[in-house]
């Protein structure tokens, strides 16, 4: 009979300190994993539409009243 390490290891969410269920394997809470990913989503959104405006904003300046040297 194997035994497994965290056999009877009461485990807490490193974040908000709640009990973790003995079958997650991960150091986080279900609901503080799920923060953490919509606040890196946002990130990245912010993140793409900020290039996407300067890329737009090059393309256009030449049609648009660029320098005409």
């Amino acid at each position: 009979m194997s035994k497994n390490k965290n056999d009877g290891e009461i485990r807490f969410c490193k974040k908000c300190g709640c009990e973790l269920t003995s079958t997650n394997k991960k150091d986080m809470c279900d609901n503080c994993r799920r923060e953490r990913a919509g606040k890196i989503r946002k990130g990245a959104l912010a993140v793409v539409t900020t290039v996407g405006s300067v890329a737009m904003f090059v393309i256009t300046k030449g049609k648009h009243g660029g320098n005409k040297a």
